[in-house]
């Protein structure tokens, strides 16, 4: 599980890269103004130079969901390629080009996921993957979070919902119905991240259940990341 709340349900930090295309700088020029988008730009430059923060590794038993009734506006769909061209569209609207590759080469190393839909229009996103797809996803090894995949276990990243979408308790719709359909599927525990300043995407984890396990700060100095402590949350 991995957000911004401007990535709400993202819970990771920038690792991929600066490089945003024109068309990208374009949109959020548009959607932000000049002096927002200079300064996130000045903050990324920053961050790739060099800083510090934390992550909490976060731990949910798939036998204990609680359910929730919803008006059931939202419906979620398993992710594959027949879903790409609504994805692409999806990331331009984030103004995200960059992670229409992204999205493709998870498809072709064999990640899951799910995508969610308020009518017609796909409006988030869900990934996993157990032991036997990647017993250590690269989130795992980036960020030292030392978490060994068991059979059961499933590891849940890049969750994402567009912000309109946010205020009316589809995000805790959509986490409930990818748990429900992790369980269905055979899993047991649902493992993920969420960083540590996060407090919108770690109050929506904490009413569904997720269990803080640890927390481990990380160093980002020119563009790389290592861990420097962990402890017990």
């Amino acid at each position: 599980m991995t957000t911004e709340i401007g990535q709400v349900l993202t819970a990771a930090p920038a690792r991929r890269g600066f490089a945003v295309t024109v068309a990208d700088l374009r949109c959020r020029y548009t959607r932000d103004g000049l002096r927002t988008l200079s300064g996130k730009i000045a903050d990324r430059l920053r961050s790739t130079l060099y800083s510090t923060g934390e992550v909490v590794v976060l731990k949910k038993d798939l036998g204990q969901i609680t359910k929730m009734e919803f008006s059931e506006a939202l419906r979620i769909e398993e992710l594959d390629g027949r879903h790409l061209p609504a994805l692409y569209e999806f990331n331009r609207q984030r103004c995200f080009s960059k992670a229409d590759a992204r999205a493709a080469a998870a498809l072709e190393r064999g990640y899951r996921g799910y995508v969610g839909y308020v009518g017609d229009e796909l409006v988030g996103y869900y990934w996993w993957v157990d032991a036997e797809i990647e017993p250590h996803h690269s989130d795992i090894e980036h960020y030292g979070l030392d978490i060994d995949l068991e059979p059961g276990d499933v590891y849940g990243f890049d969750f994402y919902l567009l912000e309109r979408h946010r205020g009316d308790g589809k995000s805790m719709e959509f986490l409930y119905k990818i748990e429900a359909a992790l369980r269905d599927l055979g899993y047991d525990i649902l493992w993920g991240y969420v960083v540590a300043d996060n407090k919108p995407a770690r109050w929506l984890y904490s009413l569904r259940g997720y269990r803080p396990v640890k927390k481990v700060a990380s160093r980002r100095l020119l563009g790389w990341s290592r861990p420097i402590r962990t402890v017990p949350s």
